[in-house]
């Protein structure tokens, strides 16, 4: 089945969850899990993690059944990672940006213009950074799957008022949107801007109405949620990279037979890495879909004086301090010196 034709079958059944691709079964499943994930169902994370599903139940014989709640069903991305922690959810997919908050080792991938390209972000990922990072989050209470999901670097968009974003001087002062992420709004006050937390949902609103000048994300994010209808600008910093770590609930892990774990963590990681090339093509598309929306995109063609805005304000050595040798090596093994 293509993609295109899984979205078409993920849109006629949005309301049924990730049964639709599910096959039936005379009777029902002896374990029945939940996934939560605030990506809508055509987004190709949420797609890959029900056929995920699909292949559980198909290769457990029925006895496995994992329902994917997508678009926030369940929750917002705060409150179903807590539900996760304590077992209400049984699995989610959530940003690094978002689990920094209970593991604050997460922050390492978020560090701004460390990664110059995927070839240096599947190499952290993969490697020695991503096994630290998972341990954090295992101290935190979660258990993660093996392979981190692309969400794509992060791009600036800004209103037809402030014009585009080219240099630092661009940023200061100007109001924007960050995710309630202690590295981000820290990041963006280091830089001179004036950030302003707020969730996501709330976002096209205070676009629309001026509240913020701009914000920061994934193409594909912005694309989906329509930001070109509010935004004249889209600049490409590739300040940061964005990765998703698909979340479970330890205790319920555990009390899984050890085909059943073995069997939930080779398919879900097997999701993740498929989602990694769709993200890779959909983040592509969205640019090209939101120029002829009417955007003006521009690249910016010399990181190095931001980096170097850090850098004199004391923003790389902070947070090396707060992320500590051991994982602050693993990233610049990988990225280069920041500090």
């Amino acid at each position: 089945m293509t993609l295109l034709t899984r979205r078409r079958a993920l849109r006629a059944g949005v309301a049924t969850g990730a049964s639709i691709l599910l096959p039936r079964y005379g009777n029902a499943a002896e374990i029945n899990w939940k996934f939560t994930s605030s990506q809508p169902a055509v987004h190709p994370s949420s797609v890959r993690f029900m056929e995920a599903a699909e292949r559980v139940k198909q290769k457990s014989g029925g006895k496995f059944e994992i329902t994917v709640f997508h678009s926030g069903q369940l929750g917002t991305d705060i409150d179903t990672y807590t539900q996760v922690r304590i077992g209400g959810v049984h699995m989610m997919v959530l940003s690094n940006v978002i689990t920094a908050t209970a593991a604050p080792l997460s922050s390492t991938f978020s560090i701004p213009f460390a990664f110059k390209n995927y070839e240096q972000v599947w190499a952290a990922a993969d490697g020695k950074l991503g096994q630290i990072l998972r341990k954090d989050l295992e101290k935190a209470g979660y258990l993660t799957t093996n392979k981190i999901l692309d969400n794509g670097f992060h791009e600036i968009t800004s209103s037809a008022a402030k014009g585009p974003i080219n240099t630092v001087a661009d940023l200061q002062g100007f109001k924007m949107r960050a995710p309630p992420s202690p590295i981000q709004v820290s990041m963006w006050k280091a830089i001179g801007s004036a950030p302003t937390s707020m969730n996501f949902s709330e976002l096209y609103t205070a676009l629309q109405t001026g509240v913020v000048d701009g914000q920061e994300a994934s193409t594909s994010l912005m694309k989906t949620t329509r930001l070109y209808e509010v935004q004249k600008y889209l600049s490409l910093t590739s300040h940061l990279w964005d990765g998703w770590f698909v979340l479970i609930n330890p205790r319920a892990f555990g009390r899984l037979p050890k085909d059943m774990q073995d069997l939930v963590m080779a398919e879900y990681d097997q999701a993740g890495l498929d989602a990694r090339k769709d993200l890779l093509a959909l983040n592509e598309e969205a640019k090209k879909f939101m120029v002829e929306k009417g955007m003006i995109m521009n690249k910016v063609a010399d990181v190095a004086p931001f980096r170097a805005k850090l850098k004199e304000v004391g923003f790389y050595a902070e947070w090396k301090q707060k992320m500590g040798d051991e994982a602050w090596k693993a990233l610049e093994d990988i990225a280069g010196p920041i500090v």
